[in-house]
């Protein structure tokens, strides 16, 4: 071919470059099923792996592994995962659930705030609030104080700046409205409670602030950054996907539903687990299980430009093989301008396994599914980290039924 001037040349030199950067991103958006994940079981059997973190206990600048168990909370210790039992559940009390990590005392160390006494079906009584304190050395036995019992079926928890002060508060979730009745329990709202603790937590009462919202069976939700200072809410429950944000100078709280869940009759309806990922730097998505403890993950891709406006967010169910999703990780693990998606799968339906799935988004819109280890995991829980300091995020799944912990990273 024959070029008759220098900007005709540029111009199929630059359309080269478009072809080659677009044939590049299709490969790297196609890579994540493509590559070969390592699974690494940890030495540690479960009762039952209700929650799991990824925090730095050792102060080494190395994240370690926080596992909320049935009778008891361990961590250990990265590298050598060496296993230490840091509470056990108090006699008489049901299973501890879920905990959210905090210098709670403010001297230098990370406590836990913990939800135990776990009784899903008792909405009457049961349930405590509480937090476990570090000593010097955090290999050591941790010291419990509580905070409020009962808050019956206390379910889960995240540090949240709700009030756009710089200081979080403990957004705590039960499972039911309090003396809510089955099978529906849609009789009674669920009721969040804002806890802030006391100048001297050791001493001072915490002061909690109820959080009313017309909105039942919540089983998850988790904190949203805002654009400004603080953060929001973003819940799953039988009304399906809501964003909650407080506005602390008037009290007031706003609910924007934005995913339907699935629309039948309670209880299974609504939406399970969520998390907020984003598809680009200015669109987001949210992922959930469908309907309440469900066989569908759900994505709800936020329409483009159209953030402020009132309409729900359109529905894609992306995967109905599955029972009992149970988890749920928005995590960038090629690096492209998308999150993956990580979902945890927590029971057995024949033929298909328990276990860990990735979902990755490609260009025309379809989520590509890829199975890791199926059957090794019966997941509970499930978070992302980087634990070996390589720059890649490694996915953490902790087992009910197969009362185990595994690492999944991949090359």
């Amino acid at each position: 071919m024959i070029f008759r001037n220098l900007g005709t040349l540029l111009f199929y030199l630059c359309l080269l470059m478009d072809v080659c950067l677009n044939s590049s991103q299709i490969a790297q958006a196609q890579s994540v099923g493509d590559r070969k994940w390592i699974s690494e079981v940890l030495p540690v059997e479960l009762g039952v792996g209700y929650a799991v973190r990824a925090i730095d206990l050792s102060r080494d600048g190395k994240l370690d592994i926080a596992i909320v168990d049935a009778k008891r909370i361990v961590w250990l210790e990265n590298p050598t995962w060496k296993v230490h039992t840091i509470f056990q559940t108090p006699s008489g009390y049901a299973d501890n659930v879920c905990f959210a990590p905090m210098d709670i005392d403010r001297d230098g160390d990370l406590d836990f705030a913990i939800g135990t006494d776990w009784q899903p079906h008792n909405t009457q009584s049961g349930g405590a609030v509480g937090w476990i304190e570090s000593p010097q050395d955090p290999r050591s036995m941790w010291i419990y104080h509580p905070i409020l019992e009962t808050e019956p079926t206390v379910h889960r928890m995240h540090w949240v700046d709700w009030d756009a002060d710089g200081n979080p508060e403990l957004i705590v979730a039960p499972l039911k409205g309090p003396k809510s009745n089955g099978p529906k329990f849609e009789d009674v709202p669920v009721r969040l409670s804002a806890f802030i603790p006391g100048k001297d937590p050791h001493k001072d009462p915490w002061v909690n602030y109820p959080i009313q919202v017309p909105l039942f069976v919540m089983h998850n939700f988790d904190r949203v950054k805002r654009l400004g200072a603080g953060e929001d809410l973003i819940t799953a429950s039988f009304q399906g996907v809501h964003i909650l944000k407080h506005s602390p100078q008037t009290g007031r709280i706003d609910i924007k539903r934005i995913g339907s869940g699935l629309e039948a009759e309670a209880p299974a309806k609504g939406s399970s687990e969520v998390r907020l990922g984003k598809l680009s730097a200015a669109i987001r998505f949210a992922a959930t299980i469908e309907p309440w403890h469900g066989n569908q993950v759900v994505v709800y891709e936020e329409p483009e430009a159209n953030s402020a406006l009132e309409s729900l967010w359109p529905r894609k169910v992306i995967d109905e093989q599955l029972k009992w999703g149970h988890a749920v990780v928005a995590v960038n693990l090629d690096e492209d301008p998308e999150d993956e998606l990580a979902i945890g799968v927590r029971d057995d339906s024949a033929p298909h396994r328990c276990g860990v799935r990735v979902y990755d988004r490609h260009q025309d819109g379809t989520w590509v599914r890829t199975l890791i280890e199926p059957g090794q995991v019966a997941v509970e829980d499930m978070v992302s980290a980087d634990l070996d300091g390589d720059g890649k995020p490694e996915l953490i799944a902790v087992g009910r039924a197969t009362h185990n912990a595994v690492i999944y990273r991949f090359d």
